[in-house]
């Protein structure tokens, strides 16, 4: 019976050549090869090897916030708040400039519409109605709202009981040189959701023009990214 002694990983391994069983011979020759004997030894020393751990943390999801448009592109957020016990909603619109710098803002309330979806479609067109009073061309529209996005961005309206606002939408958009609608989860329409809230406590119609609301402003200077 003979030994071997192998050296792994900085540690001694002894393995009994008798059980490797391929007729292997100190000094080289003896007929039988050492073939045999170099796979038991492959297979023999990658058993010993550790089991591999993936000590990698997982990604960091990266936080979701408003992003700046495009140089020389604006883009105008809006959203809607509900005030059943007034019977009451808000609208609330932000438009900010490609450094993120707040151009115009407004909040209005109107009578409480059958759904929120139906006041959100509202607010997408009043959304596109204000940036073009301020004389934009080329604006990004967003909203949490994904109906809504999905419906002006199909251009289908026919079965949908606020049909006529989204053709109102559509046909708003005509004559800008760029517009765009996207959808955005809420964390990211904060400043606009602030604003239709804000229509709870004045009634009408409100707007702000290269500046918002001092309650608001610290808001949006901590919502850009």
């Amino acid at each position: 019976m003979g030994w071997l002694w192998i050296t792994k990983g900085g540690f001694w391994f002894v393995v009994d050549l008798l059980l490797c069983r391929c007729g292997f011979h100190y000094g080289g020759g003896g007929g039988g090869g050492d073939g045999g004997f170099t796979v038991v030894v492959v297979e023999f020393l990658e058993a010993q090897e550790p089991t591999k751990v993936n000590l990698e943390p997982p990604p960091i999801q990266q936080a979701q916030h408003w992003r700046p448009p495009d140089a020389y592109i604006f883009k105008a957020n809006f959203d809607v708040a509900v005030f059943k016990s007034e019977k009451l909603a808000g609208l609330g619109v932000v438009i900010r400039d490609w450094r993120g710098e707040a151009i115009s803002a407004l909040t209005m309330s109107v009578l409480l519409a059958q759904t929120v979806v139906e006041l959100e479609a509202l607010a997408c067109r009043r959304a596109v109605q204000f940036a073009k009073e301020i004389g934009l061309t080329q604006v990004i529209f967003e909203g949490d709202s994904s109906i809504v996005i999905q419906a002006v961005q199909a251009g289908s309206s026919d079965i949908l009981p606020y049909g006529h606002v989204i053709d109102d939408i559509l046909a708003l958009t005509l004559d800008l040189q760029f517009s765009s609608f996207t959808h955005v989860p809420c964390i990211c329409n904060v400043v606009a959701d602030a604003l239709a809230k804000k229509a709870k406590t004045s009634r009408g119609t409100q707007v702000w023009l290269e500046e918002l609301p001092e309650d608001i402003a610290s808001l949006a200077g901590f919502d850009v990214h």
